[in-house]
């Protein structure tokens, strides 16, 4: 199968390292689990440009950038998939500075894939041409690839949870979850 993959998400979690740098930086706390732009900002935890800047200190400068957590299961998962030969490739919103610290994230992490820049507010529809799966944590994202990406699915954090995924995605909680869900289609996509 040709699998593609988020970034940010879905195989790191900034979370912790942007609650903690929040913290250090405006002296706020914002729960882990809450720090998406449409949680923040709304809810007047920070101004849309503080995010903003919190945003660029950890996506694109490496010594933060380095201190991202793996999603649990990740590290694990990941290569299991390269080991029993399906194609794996990471499609993310990141772009420049953000994309380099995000490979040597992979690189730090030992995984080595394929890993494609859409650039923010880009569509990743033509970098997802041929995958049979797309995982990403953000439905706005998936949206775009109903007609591109024959499975879609959302990975679920408490900043998502309140969305409906209608038609548009599967939801799935885990690493655990998804490997074993691709597991009934390796039929259908053989």
């Amino acid at each position: 199968m040709n699998i593609g993959l988020d970034f940010d998400g879905v195989i790191a979690d900034c979370g912790d390292l942007k609650s903690s740098v929040a913290k250090q930086m405006y002296e706020v706390n914002i729960p882990p689990g809450r720090f998406k732009k449409d949680w923040v900002v709304p809810n007047n935890w920070l101004t849309f440009e503080q995010y903003q800047c919190l945003q660029k200190l950890i996506y694109e400068t490496e010594e933060v950038g380095l201190r991202i957590q793996p999603v649990p299961g990740a590290l694990m998962y990941i290569p299991q998939l390269l080991s029993e030969g399906h194609t794996v490739k990471i499609v993310t919103s990141r772009a420049h500075k953000g994309l380099m610290v995000a490979k040597s994230w992979l690189q730090k992490h030992e995984l080595d894939i394929q890993i494609f820049g859409c650039g923010y507010g880009e569509t990743k529809a033509a970098a997802c041409a041929g995958l049979d799966i797309y995982l990403d944590d953000d439905l706005d994202k998936l949206e775009p690839l109903v007609e591109v990406v024959p499975c879609r699915y959302l990975f679920s954090w408490e900043y998502n949870q309140h969305v409906d995924t209608g038609s548009t995605a599967l939801r799935i909680t885990s690493w655990v979850e998804f490997y074993s869900h691709l597991h009934t289609l390796e039929t259908e996509f053989p």
